[in-house]
C-alpha cells in the first residue's frame, strides 16, 4: 500500500525531551532526610500514536493506535484535543514497513463501531511521535540506596510514590534507620528508652509503661502473656519468677495465688513424679502453671515445700520450705534441692 497523501509526521510541541527536564519534574517531589535522590538510568525514546480518521458518509470516527496495531484507549494523547503539535522534518522511517499492517488494523477498529458490513474511507493519517521515558530514580542515605523505577509519556509523567518494601507505606520522603535501612520515614521511630531510630512496625508498647521500646528491652510475662519492659518486671514474693506487676497482689503472683488441688493421675503430675519420684513421698499437691514453669507446693503433716520446676525440661528451677503454720517461705540454695526433697 502507497503512502497515504494526508499522512504527516507531528511531535507534541510541549513534552519534556532530555533527562534534566525529567529530573525536574520528579526530584521536587521527594524528601529524603541526611541524603539525596539522583537518576540511576533514564531512557528516552519517540514512540508512535498512529491517528487514523475515517468517514462514512457524514460520521466521522477517529481511531489511535501504536506501533503494534493496538488501540490507544484513554492514553492523554488521544483525549487532549488542546494538544499543539509541530511537524517533524526527519521522522522516524521504522513506521513506513508497518504502515500497510496499522491501516488495516485501524480500518478493522472503525467499522466495528459501525453496523455489520459498513465499510469506512480514511480521510487523514497523522503519525504522532511522543516521547517515552523509561528509568530508574535512586534515594541514597550514607551507603545504603535503594532504587524507585518509572516510566511513562513524558508530557504527562508524574512522580511515583515510594512503595517501602520494608513497611508497605507509600511515600514521597524517606529515612534511614540507625543501622543503615532506608525506609519510608513516617514509618521510622525512636525507641522510646534508648532513642534509637527503628522501623515502627519493629516497636512494641510496653503493657505497664505505654512506652514503644525495642523488643531487646521487653519480655514476655509468663502470666498475662504480655510484653513488658524487662526493667518493670517485679518478682514474685512467693516463686520468685520475674512477672507483670499486673499479675501480683498481695505480693503473689496469680499462679502462686491459684494453687488447686492435683492427683497422681494429673498428666503433669505424673510427668513429674516420673522425673523426681521423692515428691511421691508427699501426701498433698497443688499445682498451677506459667507458659514456662510448674508451680508446685506439696505438703506434709507440718511441712510445705515450693517447687517451681521448668515445663519443657522438668528441671528444678527454685525450691523453698516452710510450715503449714505460717504463710512465709525460706528459700533453699540449689545444691541442697535433692536432700530436701529425700526428706
Amino acid at each position: 500500500m502507497s503512502q497515504p497523501p494526508s499522512l504527516i509526521h507531528v511531535t507534541p510541541a510541549d513534552q519534556p525531551t532530555s533527562v534534566p527536564e525529567i529530573a525536574e519534574i520528579l526530584f521536587p517531589a521527594y524528601t529524603v532526610d541526611g541524603g539525596r535522590v539522583s537518576l540511576a538510568g533514564c531512557a528516552l525514546e519517540d514512540r508512535l500514536v498512529l491517528q487514523l480518521v475515517y468517514e462514512h458518509g457524514s460520521q466521522t470516527i477517529e481511531v489511535y493506535l501504536n506501533s503494534e496495531g493496538k488501540e490507544v484507549d484513554g492514553q492523554p494523547i488521544a483525549l487532549d484535543r488542546e494538544m499543539r503539535f509541530v511537524e517533524l522534518a526527519n521522522p522516524p522511517d521504522r513506521l513506513e514497513a508497518d504502515l500497510e499492517r496499522l491501516l488495516a488494523a485501524g480500518s478493522r477498529l472503525a467499522e466495528e463501531r459501525l453496523p455489520a458490513g459498513t465499510k469506512v474511507e480514511l480521510a487523514c493519517c497523522r503519525a504522532i511521535w511522543c516521547k517515552y521515558v523509561d528509568g530508574k530514580l535512586r534515594f541514597a542515605i550514607a551507603t545504603a540506596s535503594m532504587d524507585l523505577p518509572f516510566s511513562g509519556w513524558t508530557r504527562t509523567l508524574s512522580p511515583p510514590p515510594f512503595l517501602c518494601p520494608r513497611t508497605g507505606a507509600a511515600t514521597f520522603r524517606l529515612a534511614a534507620t540507625d543501622d543503615g535501612r532506608i525506609a519510608a520515614a513516617e514509618r521510622i521511630e525512636a525507641c522510646a528508652e534508648t532513642g534509637r531510630r527503628l522501623l515502627s512496625t519493629e516497636l512494641i508498647r510496653c503493657a505497664v509503661t505505654g512506652r514503644r521500646v525495642s523488643p531487646e528491652l521487653a519480655e514476655v510475662c509468663p502470666i498475662s502473656g504480655r510484653r513488658l519492659l524487662r526493667t518493670e518486671m517485679v518478682p514474685c514474693g512467693s516463686c520468685r519468677q520475674r512477672v507483670s506487676p499486673h499479675v501480683v497482689e498481695r505480693n503473689q503472683c496469680q499462679a502462686c495465688r491459684r494453687l488447686k488441688a492435683v492427683k497422681k493421675a494429673d498428666p503433669r503430675m505424673a510427668r513429674l513424679l516420673h522425673e523426681h519420684p521423692t515428691l511421691d513421698r508427699w501426701q498433698h499437691w497443688r499445682m498451677s502453671e506459667t507458659s514456662r514453669v510448674y508451680v508446685l507446693v506439696v505438703a506434709g503433716w507440718l511441712k510445705r515445700l515450693l517447687v517451681i520446676v521448668d515445663k519443657e525440661t522438668l528441671e528444678l528451677r527454685y525450691m523453698a520450705t516452710g510450715s503449714r503454720l505460717s504463710p512465709r517461705w525460706t528459700e533453699v540454695e540449689p545444691v541442697q534441692f535433692v536432700y530436701v526433697l529425700r526428706e
